[in-house]
């Protein structure tokens, strides 16, 4: 379904159905759990996978309502949304009642501010009020906030908000990559971008925060990687490699778990 060229290819189906960012999310948040030294349970797992799935389908589903089909995934949404719409809000109403009757007061007050942020973003970008690069922007720092939401009661010095900035960086790199890598409107060099956020993370948390910085200075790597590499990868394999690049959690949660 790729530009009507053909069915979807086996690797784009997280992509197309928008689970590649809640595993993403997930993985973040049990990294920043688990470096802040704070208990993540299974409904804190699975309210924070759904409720990312939630707000990245609701933003496709809108985006390809507006006849935005610039990919796979809006076209997806684009022909599909009827049947999607409610499983969209069945999961809504699941996901609101597991907060509501078991989440813990200050968590769920937390996440309620945060998903008032959304909603105000969503009011932006949808009335054509926010422009490009702040809608990038907001995303990746709604996103990193979002992650990290379990750890904020734990958050005490300049470098544990260094690895929230600087992984909201990372979302936003992976967010606005793809869209410059694609029309090759490279006003600026998301080299020199990864490099800096690689720097960064390499000074400001080596020593405070290293499994986390680690984690940082491993994605920033990988869209090192990918910006060299993006003139031989299709554009399909490249909004799937931008989200491979932030799955670098995988190879840091063993260390965090025996580091406890």
């Amino acid at each position: 379904m790729s530009d009507d060229s053909g069915p979807i290819r086996f690797w784009l189906w997280p992509n197309v159905l928008s689970l590649d960012a809640p595993l993403v999310a997930v993985l973040w948040q049990i990294l920043f759990a688990r470096c802040f030294r704070v208990p993540v349970d299974a409904l804190a797992v699975v309210l924070l996978l759904l409720t990312v799935w939630l707000i990245y389908a609701a933003d496709r589903i809108l985006d390809a309502r507006k006849g935005e089909c610039r990919s796979p995934r809006h076209e997806f949404y684009r022909r599909y949304w009827p049947e999607l719409l409610p499983v969209w809000i069945g999961i809504l109403g699941l996901t609101t009642w597991l907060a509501v009757e078991h989440l813990p007061a200050g968590l769920f007050l937390r996440g309620a501010a945060l998903l008032g942020a959304v909603g105000m973003y969503f009011a932006l970008v949808h009335s054509g009020i926010l422009l490009r690069w702040p809608k990038e922007a907001a995303v990746g720092i709604l996103f990193a906030l979002g992650a990290s939401l379990v750890a904020w009661g734990k958050v005490r010095t300049a470098a544990d908000v260094a690895t929230i900035l600087l992984f909201s960086g990372l979302c936003w790199m992976n967010c606005i990559a793809i869209q410059r890598w694609e029309v090759e409107k490279l006003d600026w060099s998301p080299r020199i971008a990864a490099m800096v956020l690689a720097c960064a993370a390499v000074t400001l948390l080596c020593t405070h925060r290293p499994i986390l910085g680690g984690a940082e200075l491993a994605s920033a790597f990988a869209f090192l990687l990918l910006s060299h590499q993006r003139r031989r990868l299709s554009a399909d394999a490249l909004r799937v490699l931008a989200d491979v690049a932030l799955l670098s959690p995988l190879l840091f949660l063993p260390i965090a778990a025996g580091s406890r």
